[in-house]
């Protein structure tokens, strides 16, 4: 299979996977082995949706990188909370059944254990808006779970009176990520958009949405999923909100948590939150990974992250992913097939040819790769030919489907 950038998608492929509808996540839009037309293409261009996975000879290995469990899993857990949440009863939280999200939680954690454990990396199938407050929490748990993963021995640190089972246990830390911005449904509905900068912190009323959702879950969740909601926004420095700190020696004045003050799930789940609200820009586009990253190096928000959780995020989240089609400089059109240490934005690529995914025929697609398909390229071995990016300093990837990334390499 082969994910492929909506831009490049063409009439004829078939699906590998199928795709979630971005207007309600937890329903499916199409199906495995659909076959693609032109009128179908351009629905999901209207509807946003960003890339598909596509049928593809020869890359039978990325078979293993999509977990369609797993994308059930958080489908299952968005509507769980839009279904808990609806304007209608937002603030009827005798409704809420909180040990839903315990168990959902639990569930998806146990399973990126058993599927990736320390080699998780990021690869999101969960389309939504950009301004669905859902999707969004539902993401920043899932990322915030494969960053904790990798966060074993510093989870037991910083967790001390904890016994090592419940010390790395990132369950209530996944629910409490899922909640995180429920104080929003407060806020008037312009207000709810608004996307945090380094030079534009929100006004007052905005920045209560911690405070508020807080006390909308307080007593109905562990106190470590509580605190995510509440200090989610704290940062290392010092510069965030709320204000939780008493001063030394001056009486009714606090100011905001810093450092390690801040509780370990919070460090966590506020830097998932800023890579999940880079994606987008302020029209709602979403752009690359790569550009999210990018954005996230500005020395304006870099002090706001823990350090350690950093190294974790980027290991995590990578510029580009196995699976991912991308564009040469020379105009060649490869796949990312492996990661390559200490070089992130110059993987190992295989080239392809996306005609190949159009002469799939439905009964090969389902059963073997199409005779009638060119046959990839190849060396004297028969082996294809992968291009090592990192060797080969005058080739760089340059696009993403039509998004030009070459300012934002690294």
């Amino acid at each position: 299979m082969l994910r492929v950038p909506i831009e490049q998608a063409k009439e004829g492929m078939i699906l590998a996977h199928g795709v979630p509808n971005p207007k309600k996540p937890q329903h499916a839009l199409l199906k495995n082995n659909f076959k693609l037309n032109e009128e179908t293409i351009e629905r999901l261009r209207k509807l946003r949706v960003y890339s598909l996975w596509v049928k593809y000879p020869n890359l039978d290995f990325l078979d293993d990188i999509l977990d369609p469990e797993l994308t059930t899993s958080q489908q299952k857990l968005y509507g769980t909370l839009k279904s808990h949440f609806t304007q209608a009863q937002s603030f009827s939280l005798a409704k809420v059944n909180y040990s839903q999200y315990t168990q959902q939680v639990s569930q998806l954690f146990s399973r990126l254990l058993t599927k990736y454990g320390k080699t998780a990396i990021y690869i999101n199938e969960l389309f939504g808006e950009a301004d669905d407050l859902f999707q969004h929490g539902t993401t920043v748990s899932y990322i915030s779970l494969l960053i904790g993963m990798r966060l074993e021995n510093y989870l037991v640190h910083e967790r001390p009176r904890l016994p090592i089972h419940l010390a790395t246990d990132l369950t209530q830390m996944g629910v409490g990520c899922i909640l995180h911005d429920i104080g929003k449904l407060s806020l008037p509905e312009e207000m709810r958009g608004f996307r945090l900068t380094a030079q534009d912190r929100g006004e007052p009323e905005w920045q209560k949405h911690t405070e508020i959702g807080y006390e909308m879950i307080h007593g109905g969740l562990d106190p470590s999923a509580a605190q995510v909601v509440l200090n989610h926004h704290q940062h290392f420095d010092g510069c965030g909100f709320p204000a939780r700190k008493e001063v030394p020696g001056v009486s009714d004045v606090r100011v905001p948590l810093s450092g390690k003050d801040i509780h370990i799930f919070c460090r966590i789940a506020t830097i998932a939150d800023r890579f999940d609200g880079f994606r987008y820009l302020p029209d709602g586009t979403r752009v690359p990974t790569i550009v999210a990253l990018k954005r996230m190096d500005n020395p304006g928000y870099a002090k706001w992250f823990d350090p350690l959780v950093v190294k974790a995020f980027r290991q995590t989240v990578p510029p580009f992913t196995p699976g991912d089609q991308v564009i040469l400089n020379n105009g060649q059109t490869v796949v990312v097939t492996e990661l390559v240490d200490n070089h992130p934005c110059r993987p190992i690529v295989r080239p392809i040819d996306l005609d190949k995914a159009q002469q799939i025929k439905e009964h090969d697609a389902k059963n073997e790769s199409p005779e009638s398909a060119a046959p990839p390229a190849e060396n004297g071995n028969g082996e294809e030919k992968d291009i090592k990016l990192h060797l080969q300093k005058n080739l760089f990837i340059a696009k993403i489907g039509d998004y030009n990334v070459t300012n934002y390499l690294f």
